[in-house]
């Protein structure tokens, strides 16, 4: 499975803000192994970060889940699984359900382009620069970024950086997300950041 991002909505419908695309209309055919392969049962931990008053990097939240990737389908325009992220969060015992599709886009030739996610009608796209890494970078968005302790954002940039390994023989995807942010402080002066604002994992159980 080539998760990007878990499904939690702050991220996926504020933090992402990446606007829907529109697939057209599809026609079902042979699914691609690489998508097959998606299929399966994982499980994650992740934790995200902000800024204090002072300007410290402080861990704003943190969940585990649980994501089902299940019926894979391929279209003429893309081929994917559907899935299903059950998530709790610290403080919260009652679990959060969120559904999406993930898979490749599918070139006019047939053959698989850009990986994709899409929930809540939105879409990221992920470029693989390597055997077992894949990125993606976008604008942070500026609701995102004021419960992350932001205010007053002058530009922000998410850059994410997704690698899949295999330990004690299990398939493990560990997600880093670094964030650049300009900002101005209660005094009005600029201030700069980079730092880690997302970091968790999925590990493969079936």
């Amino acid at each position: 499975m080539h998760r990007l991002i878990p499904n939690l909505p702050l991220i996926t419908v504020l933090v992402l803000g990446l606007p829907a695309s529109n697939f057209g209309q599809a026609i079902s055919k042979q699914v691609p192994k690489e998508v097959s392969a998606i299929a399966g049962t994982f499980t994650g931990s992740w934790a995200m970060f902000g800024i204090d008053g002072q300007g410290q990097v402080v861990k704003k939240g943190a969940w585990t889940d649980t994501v089902k990737a299940e019926n894979p389908v391929s279209k003429e325009d893309r081929s994917y699984v559907t899935t299903t992220d059950e998530m709790i969060f610290e403080g919260r015992p009652t679990p959060m359900k969120v559904e999406g599709k993930e898979g490749y886009l599918v070139n006019k030739d047939g053959s698989l382009g850009d990986y994709f996610i899409e929930t809540y009608g939105q879409v990221i796209r992920m470029q693989r620069i390597g055997g077992n890494i894949w990125v993606y970078s976008a604008p942070a968005n500026p609701r995102e970024l004021a419960a992350l302790g932001f205010t007053s954002v002058s530009s922000a940039q998410h850059v994410l950086v997704k690698v899949v390994t295999v330990e004690d023989g299990v398939e493990t995807h560990r997600i880093s997300r670094v964030t650049t942010v300009n900002w101005k402080d209660e005094e009005g002066k600029d201030r700069w950041i980079q730092y880690i604002s997302l970091q968790g994992f999925h590990k493969r159980r079936s």
